[in-house]
């Protein structure tokens, strides 16, 4: 399954214009409480591979449960645009809202 990308949030402007901005942005937020070092390198990974697509314009091509509430905040702009189309993020919508 292919998550699309948000069109509305591509076209907006953003603080985050190249991948090596992205891997600030995602290398900023700290490891959640239980989390091992291994799970937040993946999910860091993850997010960084959304920033890719989102630079390349092209969906998404994995599947994303919920995840940490962390995560979901990487894969946003810092002006706060999801990168992704949310309501194609299975748990997510029941679970963030």
């Amino acid at each position: 399954m292919s998550i699309p990308l948000n069109t509305y949030s591509h076209t907006a402007s953003t603080s985050i214009t190249n991948l090596s901005d992205a891997r600030l942005w995602v290398s900023s937020f700290p490891r959640p409480t239980g989390f091992s070092p291994y799970a937040w390198s993946t999910t860091k990974r993850i997010a960084l591979e959304v920033w890719k697509c989102y630079f390349f314009n092209r969906a998404f091509d994995r599947t994303v449960n919920f995840m940490h509430p962390s995560f979901y905040a990487m894969i946003r702009t810092p002006e706060g645009s999801p990168l992704l189309v949310e309501r194609s993020i299975r748990g997510l919508s029941s679970q963030n809202k």
